[in-house]
Protein backbone atom coordinates (compact mmCIF):
# COMPACT_ATOMS: atom_id res chain seq x y z
CA UNK A 1 0.00 0.00 0.00
CA UNK A 2 1.18 3.51 -0.73
CA UNK A 3 0.22 6.49 1.38
CA UNK A 4 1.01 10.17 0.79
CA UNK A 5 3.43 11.92 3.16
CA UNK A 6 2.66 15.32 4.62
CA UNK A 7 5.89 17.28 4.81
CA UNK A 8 4.73 19.29 7.83
CA UNK A 9 4.05 16.18 9.99
CA UNK A 10 6.43 13.86 11.84
CA UNK A 11 7.84 11.26 9.42
CA UNK A 12 8.16 8.54 12.09
CA UNK A 13 4.51 8.97 13.12
CA UNK A 14 3.41 8.71 9.49
CA UNK A 15 5.47 5.54 9.06
CA UNK A 16 3.84 4.03 12.15
CA UNK A 17 0.40 4.93 10.80
CA UNK A 18 1.23 3.22 7.50
CA UNK A 19 2.38 0.07 9.33
CA UNK A 20 -0.79 0.08 11.47
CA UNK A 21 -2.86 0.16 8.28
CA UNK A 22 -0.97 -2.83 6.91
CA UNK A 23 -1.36 -4.77 10.17
CA UNK A 24 -5.12 -4.08 10.16
CA UNK A 25 -5.31 -5.54 6.65
CA UNK A 26 -3.31 -8.57 7.81
CA UNK A 27 -5.61 -9.15 10.80
CA UNK A 28 -8.68 -8.88 8.59
CA UNK A 29 -7.21 -11.32 6.08
CA UNK A 30 -7.56 -14.27 8.45
CA UNK A 31 -11.16 -13.31 9.18
CA UNK A 32 -11.88 -13.24 5.45
CA UNK A 33 -10.29 -16.68 4.97
CA UNK A 34 -12.52 -18.10 7.74
CA UNK A 35 -15.60 -16.48 6.19
CA UNK A 36 -14.90 -18.08 2.83
CA UNK A 37 -12.79 -21.24 2.78
CA UNK A 38 -11.49 -22.22 6.21
CA UNK A 39 -12.59 -23.45 9.61
CA UNK A 40 -9.60 -21.87 11.33
CA UNK A 41 -6.85 -19.42 10.48
CA UNK A 42 -3.95 -17.95 12.39
CA UNK A 43 -1.14 -15.71 11.28
CA UNK A 44 2.02 -17.80 11.51
CA UNK A 45 4.46 -15.18 10.26
CA UNK A 46 4.71 -11.78 8.70
CA UNK A 47 7.35 -9.64 7.06
CA UNK A 48 7.06 -5.96 6.26
CA UNK A 49 9.15 -3.45 4.40
CA UNK A 50 8.69 0.32 4.48
CA UNK A 51 10.08 2.61 1.81
CA UNK A 52 9.86 6.37 1.57
CA UNK A 53 10.22 8.26 -1.66
CA UNK A 54 10.13 11.84 -2.76
CA UNK A 55 8.46 12.24 -6.10
CA UNK A 56 8.03 15.96 -5.82
CA UNK A 57 9.53 16.67 -9.22
CA UNK A 58 8.66 20.18 -10.43
CA UNK A 59 5.81 20.27 -7.90
CA UNK A 60 4.14 17.08 -9.14
CA UNK A 61 3.73 13.71 -7.44
CA UNK A 62 4.62 14.43 -3.83
CA UNK A 63 6.27 12.22 -1.24
CA UNK A 64 4.92 8.80 -0.27
CA UNK A 65 5.46 5.88 2.07
CA UNK A 66 5.05 2.40 0.60
CA UNK A 67 4.48 -0.60 2.85
CA UNK A 68 4.89 -4.06 1.34
CA UNK A 69 4.61 -7.32 3.18
CA UNK A 70 3.96 -11.00 3.18
CA UNK A 71 1.55 -12.77 5.51
CA UNK A 72 1.96 -16.48 6.22
CA UNK A 73 -1.16 -18.15 7.57
CA UNK A 74 -1.82 -21.54 9.13
CA UNK A 75 -5.20 -22.54 7.71
CA UNK A 76 -7.49 -25.54 8.26
CA UNK A 77 -9.67 -25.64 5.17
CA UNK A 78 -13.35 -26.55 5.34
CA UNK A 79 -13.99 -30.23 4.70
CA UNK A 80 -16.53 -29.40 2.00
CA UNK A 81 -13.74 -27.92 -0.15
CA UNK A 82 -11.99 -31.26 -0.48
CA UNK A 83 -15.07 -33.06 -1.82
CA UNK A 84 -15.19 -33.54 -5.57
CA UNK A 85 -18.20 -32.55 -7.63
CA UNK A 86 -20.34 -35.39 -9.07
Amino acid sequence: MTLPVKDDEDAAAQQQAALRSFYKVAAGSCAMVVETVADTCEIAGMTTNVNGRNRNIDGYGGSAITVTGQITMKVKFKASLSKTAP
